[in-house]
């Protein structure tokens, strides 16, 4: 199951709403924050409260029904305000105190509005603002604002009664949508992104329809229940000029999982790790996470279970048939290059894993633990002090053993893009070099490689935490993208998945790349533009380099090793500032990585 990596804020925001529910074993749908980035507690309480006093789950269900419409964000914020009515007048006889928090909450709202500017002011969708404007006049007593008779009706209609179950709030809500926005739950909207690129439509409703960013007072966030789901929105660049539209997304789900195999997550897993990272420039992309060598006859029941709908309904056309099959083949066939390129170069591989192992025990000794042994004297182990009286076992202390344990772990990205074709032996030799020496120093490693294809940044497993051996390695392959601020997220988002890197032990995350991010699926416009920007060059650049930002602030220490050509060293230096090293044979890797290694454990220390 996946384990959401949650903010300070985002902390706050749910523990406000758990304790609310009254209950602490939920991921929460949605999380209400001020446009400053502040939990905001009076909604976060009602969300709770709806989970107390409704059932959550098909309440989230509904709001996933209308999840790809353009008017989400509008929508979600009217429909919150019936459910605050509601489970208000639920909650407030057993809860007087509530009455108070909302009136605070509505002086909050009158109060953050005259603090906004104009241009503010133009940015916010109106007919939230004068619903949500009514909703709070009517809580502290003042003057109702001007209101059209249609928004009079709706501000009215999102009294939502407390006397209402689960059933008659979401036939409310249904009835809303369809009388006030004639919208009918489960409806596509007409989208343009939908449209065929080049065409006379899509060219004219690019020059006449106003683009415009709409921000609202309360920010509910959607969090975990599939709203990340964007196979309606994925654009692909197979052959140049030629889009892949939506109706491919069935087909383009089936040609990745026969190519990579099945998903390690399921279904409902997979939603919140792509609500939590497909956004913002990456949100038209998808993720596939897998473990490498794992074809769809060796697929799990867990893993079988990914995108099950999508799956039933699509069939890999004859050509994407071949195709995967011929994809099959040439991984079968890499493998056992790479393995042929270790057994060439087996002495050469063997001496640098014994210098960097070398290495690196002498670097990690200000930072290792030794590992407890049991002893007849020492500091007791109060699990085990009941032998004494009960066994007559004196062994119920511990002093420390030789052996230690660094309180580290580490975890190596591959790009494996097409660009890096004429070089994969070498580097599943290197990515080898530097799994088996950290093994041997008993820090925990993992490896991964990646790459994009159809819209899907696929990470692979080649080697988990838990692996004793590092022969998977060799299943290294490359083909396809590579949208390296995504794959470095979706990397770091691993490394939470494992209670033994959980802790509050040191992370360090090693991509071996060529610093030349570049992927087909575009980035989505920028605020108050038409176009779309394609993934690549500065654009590229700048996402990468915000996406290691973020994981250093969440303080997870990502380096480069760059194996690429000069022509990309200011891309290297501008993504990963200073914490990179170059390396172009197999023999300068132990001290291009133990140096890299000691730049990081320092600023670390410091």
């Amino acid at each position: 199951m996946i384990k959401r990596h949650y903010s300070g804020a985002q902390r706050r925001a749910l523990n406000i709403i758990w304790n609310a529910a009254g209950r602490y074993d939920f991921e929460t749908p949605f999380m209400a924050f001020y446009p400053n980035g502040k939990p905001d507690f009076y909604f976060n309480m009602i969300i709770g409260l709806v989970d107390k006093w409704l059932d959550l789950p098909k309440i989230s269900d509904f709001f996933y029904s209308y999840s790809r419409g353009s008017k989400t964000d509008e929508y979600d914020a009217l429909l919150w305000l019936g459910l605050e009515n509601c489970v208000y007048e639920k909650e407030l006889p057993s809860r007087p105190i509530l009455s108070q928090l909302r009136r605070r909450r509505a002086e909050d709202f009158f109060r953050v509005q005259q603090s906004l500017s104009r241009q503010q002011m133009m940015l916010q969708s109106m007919l939230v603002y004068n619903e949500q404007q009514a909703r709070w006049a009517l809580v502290t007593g003042r003057k109702m604002p001007l209101l059209s008779a249609r928004e009079k009706k709706m501000e009215e209609a999102l009294r939502f009664p407390g006397s209402l179950d689960t059933e008659q709030v979401i036939e409310r809500m249904q009835a809303f949508l369809l009388e006030f926005f004639h919208f009918r739950t489960g409806e596509k909207e007409t989208n343009v992104r939908q449209l065929r690129k080049g065409s006379l439509a899509d060219k004219v409703l690019r020059k006449v329809l106003h683009h415009e960013t709409r921000q609202l007072d309360v920010l509910l966030v959607r969090t975990g229940t599939g709203h990340g789901d964007r196979e309606g929105s994925v654009r692909l660049l197979h052959n140049q000029h030629e889009l892949h539209n939506s109706a491919d997304a069935a087909e383009d789900l089936a040609y990745i999982r026969a190519c990579f195999g099945p998903c390690m997550y399921n279904e409902a897993d997979m939603r919140v790790l792509e609500n939590d990272l497909c956004k913002e420039d990456d949100a038209y992309c998808r993720l596939w996470i897998t473990k490498a060598g794992e074809m769809p006859s060796a697929a799990s029941s867990g893993g079988a279970q990914q995108h099950r709908t999508l799956s039933q309904q699509a069939r890999v056309n004859s050509s994407d048939n071949r195709s995967a099959k011929d994809v099959a083949k040439d991984i079968a066939r890499q493998r056992e290059k790479n393995i042929e390129y270790y057994r060439r170069n087996g002495m050469l591989i063997a001496g640098s894993v014994r210098r960097l192992s070398a290495q690196m025990d002498t670097i990690f000794a200000s930072y290792a633990q030794p590992l407890p042994v049991k002893a007849r004297a020492g500091r007791l182990n109060s699990e085990k002090a009941y032998r004494l009286a009960v066994m007559d076992d004196p062994y119920v202390f511990e002093r420390p053993g030789d052996e230690v344990e660094h309180d580290l772990s580490v975890d190596i990205l591959l790009d494996a893009s097409a660009s890096r074709l004429n070089s994969q032996e070498e580097i599943a030799s290197q990515a080898y070099v530097i799994a088996k020496s950290l093994e041997k120093c008993h820090v925990p490693v993992q490896v991964s490689a990646f790459r994009s294809l159809r819209g899907y940044t696929v990470l692979q497993l080649l080697k988990q935490y838990k692996d004793a051996r590092c022969e998977g390695i060799f299943g290294y392959y490359a083909a396809g993208w590579n949208r390296d601020g995504l794959a470095l997220k979706t990397a770091a988002a691993q490394m939470y998945q494992n209670s033994a890197v959980t802790s509050s032990g040191k992370k360090i995350l090693l991509i071996l790349t060529d610093a030349s991010p570049n992927d087909s699926t575009r980035m989505p416009a920028k605020e108050g533009s038409f176009f779309e920007r394609e993934y690549e060059g500065e654009e590229a650049v700048r996402n990468t380099a915000e996406a290691v930002k973020s994981l250093r602030s969440e303080g997870i220490r990502t380096a480069a090793i760059y194996l690429g050509p000069n022509t990309n060293l200011e891309n290297l230096h501008l993504i990963y500032g200073k914490e990179y090293v170059r390396i172009q044979k197999i023999e300068q890797l132990a001290n291009g990585v133990s140096e890299l290694l000691q730049m990081i454990l320092r600023e670390i220390r410091n």
